[in-house]
């Protein structure tokens, strides 16, 4: 039951553009899920949250569809080599510098203006 509620809430805060994934991540390893897993987990998730959602702005013509282009293809090519990185980092750093990042991206969210 905490997942769907989890999946249901991580979504609706996607859907508003907050950025749900980490919210995700940070659940499922205090679920007990191992970091790799939890990031792998997420991403397929996102693809499907995220779809659903592109289609409602596609629908608002909100899209600029040549800036999205490039930002895909240049996503593709960080991911891949941030996957690749992912495998040879030792997981507690992954985790901890995880947890850094969201914490450094939540005190910019709070304190812009």
């Amino acid at each position: 039951m905490y997942d769907i509620l989890a999946g249901f809430l991580v979504a609706i805060l996607s859907g508003l553009g907050i950025g749900g994934g980490g919210l995700l991540v940070i659940y499922l390893t205090l679920s007990g899920v191992g970091q790799l897993e939890a990031q792998g987990i997420n991403l397929v998730y996102f693809l499907f949250s995220s779809g659903a959602a592109m289609l409602v702005h596609m629908t608002r013509r909100k899209l600029n569809l040549p800036l999205i282009v490039v930002l895909a293809l240049s996503g593709v090519v960080g991911a891949v080599c941030g996957s690749l990185l992912a495998r040879s980092v030792d997981p507690t750093i992954l985790r901890k510098t995880f947890g850094v990042l969201l914490f450094v991206s939540g005190t910019l969210a709070l304190t812009a203006k």
